[in-house]
């Protein structure tokens, strides 16, 4: 199992904070973080999302938005992106990622998980159920791999 998972989206406040606390309600036994190819530095998770969390028992309030950048990269046993074009974008920043970058849904559909910022709660209720049904996938994988 990989000791260290980087999740990146876009601006790092809806997908990939739900995602590291979707994680590590799942019991991924790794050091979790989160960044933004086109971050909101600073910025807390978007209320929506949080709403969404809560719904579910979790909560990521504590999140703050942060830039991806190479040493955050290099750090990464494994990294996951929302959309393809993400994944393209974190190649291009580091070639060296090739073989440790992947969709989230690389294992459900190998689909963009769409990104809700600025949509209605229905568009962060839709997000996820689809970051949970990739997690329950890589969950899988990365207990058989262990």
């Amino acid at each position: 199992m990989p000791r260290r998972i980087l999740i990146v989206c876009k601006g790092n406040i809806c997908r990939s904070p739900m995602a590291v606390a979707m994680l590590r309600r799942h019991g991924i036994e790794a050091d979790i973080e989160s960044a933004g190819l086109a971050a909101m530095v600073g910025s807390p998770i978007d209320p929506a999302a949080e709403r969404t969390l809560l719904a579910h028992g979790i909560s990521a309030s504590d999140h703050i938005a942060r830039q991806v950048n190479s040493a955050i990269l290099d750090g990464a046993d494994l990294v996951l992106a929302m959309e393809k074009r993400q994944v393209a974008a974190l190649l291009a920043l580091s070639p060296a990622l090739r073989g440790k970058v992947f969709l989230l849904s690389r294992w459900s559909g190998d689909r963009d998980i769409a990104d809700p910022y600025g949509r209605s709660q229905e568009k962060f209720d839709l997000a996820y159920t689809t970051i949970d049904e990739a997690i329950l996938q890589w969950k899988s994988r990365l207990q058989r791999a262990s």
